[in-house]
């Protein structure tokens, strides 16, 4: 049991929670929809601190489908949403379910560092590729130098 990273024991459990946590999001949007306050992530935050006496973190309403719909549905738009790039929202909407769940959250936890560490897992990125590339075509000239079958056909032309 130990060794055992998702016990079925705690799915009933799981699911609980999962659908306080959308029913008081919700709840929460509704209010502050009602009161004509700007639908934000940390408004929802507060609002159902407020509401409900509990905590709830920002990244436990984006990885819950269910508030993470409500809060879409009547978010408040940001000034900045053109200059971000309509390849994340295509990636998002072309996944489903738990991926997109994951996206989101990835995406997310990327916007937190900086541009200078992305900049340089980026080229990091690159340079790895590259030297994958490299291993590749040397490991494909190997397999022509022994495949006797190979090196005929190729003396042949």
């Amino acid at each position: 049991m130990r060794g055992s990273k998702d016990p079925t024991w705690l799915q009933p459990l799981w699911e609980k929670k999962k659908v306080d946590t959308a029913r008081r999001v919700e709840r929460a949007v509704k209010e502050m929809v009602r009161l004509k306050e700007p639908v934000t992530l940390e408004g929802i935050r507060n609002k159902v601190k407020s509401l409900f006496a509990v905590s709830i973190s920002t990244n436990t309403i984006q990885r819950n489908e269910g508030a993470y719909a409500a809060y879409q549905k009547h978010r408040t738009a940001r000034r900045m949403a053109k200059v971000r790039g309509h390849d994340l929202a295509s990636m998002l909407r072309n996944a489903s379910g738990a991926s997109a769940v994951n996206l989101r959250a990835r995406i997310n936890r990327l916007r937190r560092d900086s541009k200078d560490g992305l900049i340089a897992r980026l080229l990091q990125l690159e340079e790895e590729r590259k030297r994958q590339a490299e291993r590749e075509d040397a490991l494909r000239e190997e397999i022509f130098r022994l495949h006797p079958a190979v090196s005929k056909r190729g003396g042949d032309q």
